[in-house]
């Protein structure tokens, strides 16, 4: 348990041995609820005691961070033991000790040397001699080369004295917003995080977050901000609205307070307080909540002495090289995620040894017990929860395999026989042994059966068929054995010939089709068969002039005043049409053609119609999608370019109107631009918006911006409009780089932010000039040892 560490002892003093002593209670409390959990006692009794001591956890504001984390800690545990006697949970642990931690950035680190930081805490009678002081600021330097003055982000998580620790706000404001990222190598249920700061206070604006899938996407586990609010204006929550989901996310204000200065500590409570923390395993959505593969802290803004906020904001140095992040303990409880199928998860391949594996009981198999195993897949595989428990059952294959695959179509229609004689789950048995095959193993296959009164476990419960006869396919029935006649004999003895079939025991088929034939004759007599009216050939195998459509044989049914014969296509039965005239019979007009029987030719435009011209019955003409007219010979509005009508596909949003000219060119309104009107005038962004960009004419190349709104600056300039100058560069809109003469600037000048807008140096007495440059009339010889920058006659010196 490295939070009771005695890493605090260098802050706590005397309160080491206090410290101790909670430990060794802490200790015996759990050795006595262990002993406790083997004796007879209530479950009511022990639950009642649990229910107490997480509602003291939760409600206890006046709890230490360590406190609440013992506290909340013992609960978990004795939660775990309640449950254990209905479900499988492996043991809550520390999951960040040791696991990799990533910064985005971090003090000292990308800089050209060793980078100088202060702290808040000023300097006092009990300090060391040796201490940095710079203006009465305790200061250090952060150097990733000096074992002594490096703060890695594996600091944060290594259980010593060491600390992570962020670049100070002197290097740039954008260190305000810095990630630091654990990756917990797989996935876990957490139940807690509790953060301990270094030699910084806690953030003021960060947020909480947690991936599921190992760093693709994040989500938000809590927002923490130092007034209600920041709550709303950043994230949009409501701090002091109740928690009323199991994945509300809420947030909080009591852990940015500026105080203490150092060593600070923020406890986290995943579970506590959501509407299913005392039903936890029966929750699929609160288990979801837990489930985590990476935390993320990203901090947002670090907080500021409210003194300082001026200085911050003008970037004086001698301030924001005070403000940082720093990081002496990361603890964050959970438990793997073994879905109720295990108590217990540890290392079990040598070659990963940071990979917690479930050993899996229910007959359940996997890393996190998440499948059941080879042979037991009769029941679809589920979590094993206190009001719905689950174990994976054998499949039901009479001992004629030990594979089987679940398969929810057959447990749909209950096609499947568990172990219980009750027709449940989806299991098929795989490679059935002993001669037999099915679902269930449960028949035998081709050319053996099953004796009668032969039990369906025997090993020999499939005999041979002795069916080998020339009327038989070799096959046989079950219980009898009986063999199953060819489909040229009759069944069940086999002795004549079939229907279709002559000439036993030979059996050969007809000669004459019998559909055709006039009468049952299945053999011609002297090459010929007797046909009905509508069969031709020789044995009746043919359709009769004037029908078609073979074996049927349907009638022709020419039409005599659109047809020139009643003779038709024997295949297809299409008749052979007068001009004009059209259809299988030649009972319609043509294509082109109207007002059957007379069918007059349309006067269309055969590149604006559709296949069918025109209305057979009116002769209008039919047009295509984009042709309008009495011919369709024009474009209708919205389509251009006849003959071959295209649509404009003016965009609704950005053009005046549907049409286009003769080019395909929109009438695009003010804001938007392109044929179809379908993007952004130069000037404006964000399609279908198009919003003004709005670009400040001093600082922006162009008036254009980007996607996102962010115009070209130029080079001194910052802002996403260009309306301020870029950090070092002073005095909007001319924006001068701070190249003040040091020969002519006061000792006291503190940097060009310092002073009132529109000045940019703090000239000597005797100098002038925008950078301090040169000597006022009368004066000459700027130095940089001259107090007064420049050397002049005494008028008054006799």
């Amino acid at each position: 348990r490295r939070w009771n560490s005695g890493r605090d002892s260098r802050h706590r003093g005397g309160a080491q041995t206090s410290s101790s002593l909670s430990r060794e209670r802490e200790r015996k409390r759990n050795r006595e609820a262990e002993c406790g959990g083997k004796t007879k006692v209530k479950k009511k009794k022990r639950k009642k005691r649990v229910e107490q001591f997480l509602e003291r956890a939760r409600g206890g504001v006046g709890l230490s961070g360590r406190m609440w984390l013992s506290a909340i800690l013992a609960g978990l545990l004795l939660v775990v033991r309640l449950s254990r006697s209905e479900i499988l949970t492996p043991p809550y642990f520390n999951l960040a000790e040791g696991k990799e931690i990533v910064a985005s950035a971090t003090c000292g680190v990308d800089t050209t040397g060793p980078e100088l930081y202060c702290k808040l805490v000023g300097a006092n009678a009990d300090q060391d001699e040796d201490i940095n002081l710079i203006q009465g600021q305790v200061c250090d330097y952060c150097d990733p080369d000096n074992p002594e003055k490096r703060h890695p982000p594996e600091y944060a998580v290594d259980g010593m004295e060491t600390w992570w620790q962020s670049p100070p706000l002197s290097r740039g404001m954008k260190y305000n917003e810095v990630n630091l990222t654990i990756n917990l190598g797989q996935e876990f249920h957490v139940a807690y995080v509790y953060m301990r700061m270094g030699n910084s206070p806690r953030p003021g604006l960060w947020i909480l977050e947690k991936s599921k899938d190992y760093g693709k996407t994040w989500s938000p586990w809590q927002y923490f901000s130092d007034s209600a609010n920041d709550c709303l204006t950043y994230f949009g929550v409501d701090s002091h609205k109740p928690i009323i989901r199991d994945d509300s996310v809420i947030c909080t204000t009591e852990f940015s307070k500026v105080v203490p200065l150092e060593g600070g500590e923020i406890p986290i409570s995943i579970l506590n307080n959501r509407p299913s923390a005392k039903h936890y395993f029966n929750s699929t959505l609160l288990q979801e909540w837990t489930r985590a593969t990476n935390v993320r802290f990203r901090f947002l803004r670090t907080k500021n002495l409210l003194g300082h906020l001026m200085s911050v904001v003008r970037q004086d140095p001698t301030v924001t090289r005070r403000y940082f992040y720093s990081i002496k303990d990361i603890s964050i409880g959970g438990r793997c995620m073994c879905n109720g199928h295990a108590d217990i998860c540890d290392i079990q391949d040598p070659n990963m040894p940071k990979k917690l594996v479930c050993r899996c009981q229910h007959n359940t198999c996997g890393p996190q017990c998440a499948t059941c195993c080879k042979g037991f897949e009769q029941k679809k595989w589920r979590q094993s929860t206190a009001s719905k428990k689950f174990t994976c059952e054998p499949c039901n294959c009479f001992g004629h395999s030990d594979e089987c695959n679940y398969d929810p179509e057959i447990d749909e229609k209950h096609l499947s026989l568990d172990i219980h004689g009750n027709y449940e789950g989806g299991g098929i048995c795989q490679n059935c042994r002993h001669n037999t095959e099915g679902i269930n193993c449960n028949r035998c296959k081709p050319k053996f059966y099953r004796p009668r009164d032969k039990p369906l476990n025997a090993t020999d419960v499939c005999q041979p068929c002795d069916c080998d006869h020339f009327y038989s396919t070799g096959n046989c029935a079950d219980s009898t054995g009986k063999c199953e006649c060819r489909k040229e004999f009759t069944p069940p003895d086999c002795n004549s010939c079939n229907y279709g079939y002559f000439g036993y025991p030979n059996c050969r088929p007809c000669e004459c089709h019998l559909q055709g034939t006039d009468g049952y004759h299945c053999e011609a007599t002297e090459g010929y068969c007797p046909c009905k009216p509508n069969y031709a050939g020789h044995y009746c195998n043919l359709c009769a002039e004037g029908y078609y459509n073979f074996p049927e044989c349907l009638p022709c049914d020419c039409n005599p005043l659109g047809a020139l014969s009643d003779v038709c296509d024997v295949v297809s039965g299409n008749c052979t049409c007068k001009n004009n005239y059209g259809g299988r019979t030649c009972n319609i007009c043509e294509d082109g053609y109207f007002n059957y029987p007379l069918c007059t030719y349309c006067n269309c435009d055969a590149r604006g119609t559709q296949p069918g011209i025109c209305d057979k019955s009116d002769g209008v003409c039919l047009c295509r999608e984009g042709y309008g007219g009495i011919r369709c010979d024009q474009c209708i509005p919205g389509y251009y370019g006849y003959p071959n009508c295209r649509p404009c596909n003016c965009s609704s949003v950005g053009s005046s109107t549907v049409s286009c000219d003769a080019a395909g060119k929109c009438s695009c309104l003010a804001n938007f631009a392109g044929r179809t009107c379908s993007q952004c005038s130069p000037g404006y962004y964000m399609y279908p918006e198009c919003i003004a960009c709005n670009c400040e004419s001093h600082g922006s190349i162009g008036v254009s911006c980007d996607g996102e709104g962010k115009c070209q600056c130029r080079e001194n300039f910052d802002g996403t409009r260009c309306e301020q100058c870029k950090e070092g560069y002073y005095n909007f809109p001319t924006c001068e780089g701070c190249n003040c003469d040091p020969a002519g600037i006061v000792a006291t000048f503190q940097g060009c932010g310092s002073l009132p807008p529109g000045e940019l140096c703090q000239c000597k007495d005797r100098v002038e000039g925008r950078i301090c440059n040169q000597c006022k009339p009368l004066y000459w010889n700027l130095q940089p040892y001259n107090p007064d920058g420049c050397e002049g006659l005494n008028l008054f010196e006799k």
